[in-house]
């Protein structure tokens, strides 16, 4: 059930003073592997600065797409000590679920932020997460570090190796399109365009991301035929897991 307070006259005076309210969004995206984050971040904002949003300026709104944690850390501690009258924070992109929302903020699997860090900041404040929430064990979130710092010279044969990663993913069904509705896919003498790319993508893997994600390959894709100008846009429906919970297509072996 939700509550709404009434204020007092004098409280009301207070809210209002100098005639405005000191308003202030964070709006938050990982972008890695998930293409549709960065449309949600530029309609939100969109909708905030329309009249139907409640008109805000741009100055009021602060855009972060997959920031360092010691950046965001440092917003949020700004953000408390200047105490907005109403904040709205956002965030899309990879989550889970470990007593709280953990939140991914950038490729790294270790740059979490639990929900909780990002609460109470404001007298009046509105979360919205846009991400999964699937449940973590304490074992998993330690190996989230554990896996991107995976070597050469791991002990695990290359199959173990590679079932031990896919076994780590939440079960899920992931599609990739390499157009969208109504658009046409092209082939060439060479292959098609949009496979070609996504296999492709695997040089990508290094050492010290030795596993490239499903959403990443995609992403590549994306990229390398917009520098192409080719006229078919690559869709997909994927689950906005951490990144240790994301089916992989690729693995420096």
């Amino acid at each position: 059930m939700i509550s709404l307070a009434i204020m007092s006259g004098s409280e009301s005076d207070a809210f209002y003073q100098d005639g405005f309210v000191k308003r202030k969004a964070i709006l938050i995206g990982n972008t890695t592997g998930l293409p549709g984050v960065k449309h949600d971040i530029e309609r939100f904002g969109r909708f905030l600065q329309s009249n139907r949003g409640g008109a805000w300026l741009p100055a009021e709104m602060q855009v972060m797409i997959r920031p360092p944690i010691a950046e965001l850390k440092n917003v949020v501690a700004q953000t408390r000590l200047s105490r907005p009258d109403y904040l709205i924070v956002l965030f899309s992109g990879h989550g889970g679920y470990l007593r709280s929302t953990q939140l991914q903020i950038n490729r790294s699997p270790s740059e979490l932020i639990d929900e909780r860090e990002l609460q109470e900041l404001a007298p009046r404040q509105l979360n919205i997460y846009d991400c999964c929430r699937d449940l973590m064990t304490e074992s998993l979130q330690k190996s989230e570090s554990v896996f991107a710092a995976l070597s050469l010279d791991s002990a695990y044969g290359v199959r173990q190796k590679y079932d031990d990663r896919i076994m780590q993913a939440a079960e899920q069904q992931a599609s990739l399109y390499s157009c969208s509705v109504g658009e046409s896919s092209i082939d060439t003498g060479e292959g098609a365009l949009y496979l070609t790319e996504l296999l492709a993508s695997a040089r990508t893997v290094t050492h010290s991301n030795p596993f490239l994600t499903v959403g990443e390959a995609h992403e590549y894709a994306i990229e390398q035929l917009e520098k192409k100008k080719a006229t078919q846009n690559p869709d997909s429906r994927l689950g906005k897991f951490l990144t240790s919970r994301q089916l992989i297509l690729a693995m420096n072996p």
